[in-house]
Order: structure tokens, then sequence, then C-alpha cells
């Protein structure tokens, strides 16, 4: 029997397809250089089939039969993660999750909801808004990221400084394992038995379980925000400042600082004068004078703490809302750019490099991996995004422009490899919250170490032993 009938055999009908056009559009995730060549009509790996499956016992099934025929699987969640996490290779299958998105329960007792792996964030958040609940995880990717995706990547929302990051607000899951066996970490705020197996999947990239649910911490949804707007005269100060607010735990939940040419980029329709901005966006209370008079004494702490860091102001709070209505904007200017419309035409391509380092590396960190990516780039603009008490992300944003597309790709390429190389001399991680996938697999020795790297190897061989779950992404 053709293995391909042995699996749609198994499954219910319609859950195997072969056709080209979904093999092609399921083939790659929406890394910079795998869109260039799909789009200048490179050749690219496309799957033997799509799987679409409906349950959790249908991927077990999935992940038997793949263990049998010796095939490779790519689980895929939206499709919307930079690195190459969801690239398919030649005879692969792809495990498309996009059927399982349904949110199954909403508890508002314990504020907890279980929702599906390939629950989208703007369905997620619009299931909880009937109950007055909010997970807090707001990527920029929230319309095409998908929970699941989530835990793959290691995610981290935009209000990740005051909600936290996927691994805070995950309380349980249920994964499938490469043989088909089912793992099921059942939803307590906190556990001691043992390891912590949902941390062994945060990151994981599909490379040791397909997670299919998810039960997600929930909190009260704001019914609004309150901005405080600071310039800052240079980017050593920024950093600075917005330290010492985070330390000060105003209760800011949103905390961002923009370099000057990133600030520049962003605000200019505001009239923005130049220098560095910084900005807090505050949960709005209830409303209630109570809430009313707390929020203001926060917010009176943060003025302080700001200006004796040096900043000036504060600006107008538009910054925060007009930050807030266009924060997803980067996404369809990201695919105007990089898809079929090649809105700034051949020869250009715009990436993101995020990462994340100790507040006394940070001013190193920025200005190295700027210098780095300015060898290549015509444009390098930088923010922070996600704050800590002892350090912070730093999220860049470069475009390269060459004389045509496979100069750009070289340049592209070695852009990487360049602000990689410095990113570690200043003690900083390759990555904050965009994970691994294929582009920067070569580099995790630098970052693990040798030993790090074979632990990792370790515990793949002990669960994949037949090597099928996403090969090429994460190790090296």
């Amino acid at each position: 029997m053709d293995p391909l009938d042995d699996l749609a055999g198994r499954l219910p009908r319609g859950a195997v397809t072969t056709d080209a056009e979904t093999l092609r559009d399921r083939a790659i995730d929406s890394w910079a250089l795998a869109l260039l060549r799909r789009v200048r009509g490179d050749d690219l790996p496309v799957p033997a089939a799509v799987v679409f499956p409906a349950r959790t016992e249908e991927v077990a099934a999935v992940l038997a039969w793949a263990c049998e025929a010796r095939v490779a699987v790519i689980p895929r969640g939206g499709g919307s993660g930079v690195s190459g996490g969801a690239t398919a290779d030649v005879g692969s299958i792809v495990l498309d999750l996009s059927r399982m998105n349904h949110v199954v329960s909403v508890d508002p007792v314990s504020r907890v909801v279980q929702a599906e792996a390939g629950v989208r964030g703007d369905q997620l958040e619009d299931a909880l808004a009937t109950h007055g609940l909010t997970v807090g995880h707001y990527p920029q990717s929230i319309a095409s990221s998908t929970v699941g995706g989530w835990i793959a990547a290691s995610s981290a929302g935009q209000a990740s400084t005051g909600f936290g990051a996927i691994e805070d607000v995950l309380l349980g899951c249920t994964a499938v394992l490469p043989q088909g066996a089912i793992l099921r970490c059942r939803p307590v705020p906190r556990s001691a038995a043992g390891p912590d197996l949902r941390r062994l999947l945060v990151g994981s990239e599909g490379t040791l379980a397909v997670v299919t649910e998810a039960t997600l911490a929930c909190r009260a949804r704001p019914p609004g925000w309150d901005w405080l707007v600071f310039g800052f005269p240079s980017f050593a100060a920024l950093a600075g400042g917005l330290r010492d607010a985070v330390r000060a735990e105003t209760g800011a939940a949103v905390i961002r600082g923009y370099d000057e040419a990133d600030a520049q980029l962003n605000f200019a329709a505001l009239g923005h004068a130049g220098g560095c901005m910084g900005m807090l966006g505050f949960p709005a209370g209830p409303g209630k004078p109570a809430a009313s008079n707390a929020l203001a004494a926060r917010q009176e702490q943060a003025r302080d703490v700001l200006r004796r860091a040096g900043a000036s102001g504060p600006l107008d709070a538009s910054y925060g809302e007009h930050w807030w209505q266009h924060r997803h904007d980067a996404v369809d200017t990201y695919a105007r750019i990089m898809g079929p419309d090649r809105a700034f035409g051949p020869g250009v391509i715009v990436d993101t490099f995020e990462v994340a380092g100790l507040w006394s590396d940070v001013p190193r960190l920025h200005a190295g991996i700027r210098d780095a990516l300015a060898a290549h780039a015509q444009a390098v603009l930088c923010h922070l995004s996600h704050l800590y008490s002892s350090g912070s992300s730093l999220y860049f944003t470069f475009l390269i422009s060459g004389t045509d597309d496979q100069d750009a790709a070289e340049r592209y390429l070695a852009a990487w490899d360049d602000a990689v190389r410095s990113c570690a001399a200043a003690g900083g991680t390759l990555t904050h919250h965009h994970g691994v996938g294929r582009l920067k697999a070569a580099y995790l020795t630098g970052e693990l170490g040798e030993a790090g790297v074979d632990v990792l190897k370790k515990i793949k061989m002990a669960l994949d032993p037949q090597q099928i779950m996403n090969p090429g992404v994460l190790l090296p």
C-alpha cells in the first residue's frame, strides 16, 4: 500500500491533501529568506502531503504512522514564524493544526482558559472578552500566530513586562510525543513533581513533541490604557531610565524604549522632534475613585523616576495611543515588502534581529549589533520591547538593499553572521522570542556550548529516535 494511502486510511476523510497549491503554501513560514526565494521563483522543497488533524488522537495517529514510515513531520501553526521553524523538506508531511481552533473552556473562577493549539491569538482574546478576561499575551503577530506556536517558539507579547511571557501563563498542556504517546501536563499554578515538562516543551519548536492543547492563566481585561511618554538625550539615558522604571514596580504593563532612528520612523507623523523616546502603558482601572487615585500615584512615581534619569517631558500621551492603534501594522508592511507585491522593489530584504542581555551589557549590545548590521544594511533601527529587573530585549529592524536578489541574500546572511558574533561578544542571547528555527541553528553551539547542545541532542534522541520531528530546526 502507498504510505500516504495508509495514512489517509487512519484519519477522517479529507484530513490528508496533496493539492499542489496547498503544498506550496504550507512549504515555508514567514522567514524573510524563504519569502525572497519564493517570490523570485526558486524551486523550494515542498512536502509530500499536508495533514489537517482535528483532535489530539488524530495527531497521535499521524506521528505513529510517521515513525513506522520514517517520514519527517513538520508541525505548523499559523506560519507566522520568521526563523524558518516551519520549513518543509522534500518527502515530508506538514502537520497543519489550523483545524484544531476551538477554545475548549473558560473557568472564570480560576481565571484560566483551555484552548486547542491552532487557536489564533485574536480568536482567543475575542472569546475571553465576553468574560471580561485576557491572557495579556499580545505578540505583534497576534492575528496570525497560534497558541501552539507561542509555546513552540517561546513567545513574548508586547505587554510581557507586566503580564509575563508564554512560560509565565502556561499552566498545563497536552502534547503528542514522536511515537504517538500522549503526554498530559495537568493545569496547576506550580508543581514540584520533578522537572517541569511544560518548560521542556516551551521553545522546543516541534522537535520533541506536538502541543495540541494548552491551559493558560488569565487576568481581568483592562478597560483601556493610560500612557506616560518621555524623551531621552541618548540611548544610554533611555536604557537607564527604563531600567529604573521597571525596578520601581509602578504597575506599567507595557514599557518600550526607542533609539533615535526607531523613534523617528514610528512617530514622525506626530511631529517627533528627534532623540530617543520611552513610553509606559498602565492598564486603566475600573473607573472608581480609589482606583483612579492609585493609578495617579503610580504614574507620579514613574515620572519622578524617569526625570531623575534625565528624561524630558512628559510628551503627549498621543504617542502611546498612536502606538497601540498601529502596533500590528509592521506585519502587513513586512508582507508587502517581502511578498508578491515587492513594495520596495527587487533586491530588498527587511528583517528583525531580537536579542536580550543584562542591563550592564545593553549599551554594548545596542552599539555593537547596530554597527554590525549597518556594515551591510542601509537602515538599522532598535527598540527595547521586553524589560526585566535584570535586563532587557533589544529588537533591531534592518533593511538590506542589494544590486539584485542574489546580492541581497548574500548581504543578508553576512549581516546575520556579524550581528550574532557581536551579540555573543557583548554577552547577549541570540534570540529573545523569535526562536531558532533554521536561520539560527548553526549558532546554537556558540550560545549553549558543546555540553548544552549535547544535552539537547540526548533528549531529542531519547524522545525521537527515528529523528522524524522537524529535522534541521533548532539543533545544529
